[in-house]
């Protein structure tokens, strides 16, 4: 059997609780007061204060004066407190509203996480890489996409045979 499902108001408001609960380090040397005018289908908002002074943060219900307000729908602001939405981009694209200062929301959005479905992997240096970038140091690529074209990395290849082979004959 599954569990019912939750309100979804609790995703948003788990999020705050766990911002204000620990100090958050990314938010040091920020000290401002940001408004979050969270929207419900049936037209009632909901209102949360964000304080943040050098890192610690504090969540109220009231309503009060801002140095930036963030507008949106309560459903849309799930997707971002989930990481499946990024702030910066639905601010762009008008699906979040900021007035004030905009830099708050780039703050801010140092607390929110990233997608789930994104992993990030760096692969590990190795003899391709080195001739990939000498190639396209040589010229080799094409400004529109990065590439390397083929004839730079045998170039690149063959350059560095040459020295391999210089370097054991010695």
């Amino acid at each position: 059997m599954t569990a019912p499902a939750r309100p979804t108001a609790d995703l948003i408001d788990e999020f705050f609780d766990q911002i204000s609960a620990t100090p958050q380090p990314l938010l040091h040397g920020v000290t401002a007061t940001v408004r979050f005018e969270l929207t419900e289908d049936h037209g009632d908002e909901r209102v949360r204060l964000v304080r943040i002074r050098d890192g610690r943060v504090h969540v109220g219900r009231r309503q009060a004066r801002a140095d930036a307000t963030i507008r949106t729908d309560r459903r849309f602001f799930e997707y971002v407190v989930t990481g499946e939405a990024n702030a910066l981009t639905a601010a762009l694209r008008g699906r979040l509203r900021v007035d004030g200062d905009i830099r708050l929301l780039v703050a801010f959005s140092r607390l929110l996480p990233s997608p789930p479905h994104r992993v990030t992997t760096v692969p590990p240096p190795d003899r391709t890489a080195r001739l990939a970038a000498q190639a396209a140091k040589a010229g080799g690529t094409s400004a529109r996409t990065g590439k390397v074209s083929a004839a730079a990395a045998r170039a690149a290849a063959a350059a560095a045979d040459r020295r391999t082979r210089k370097d054991h004959g010695r």
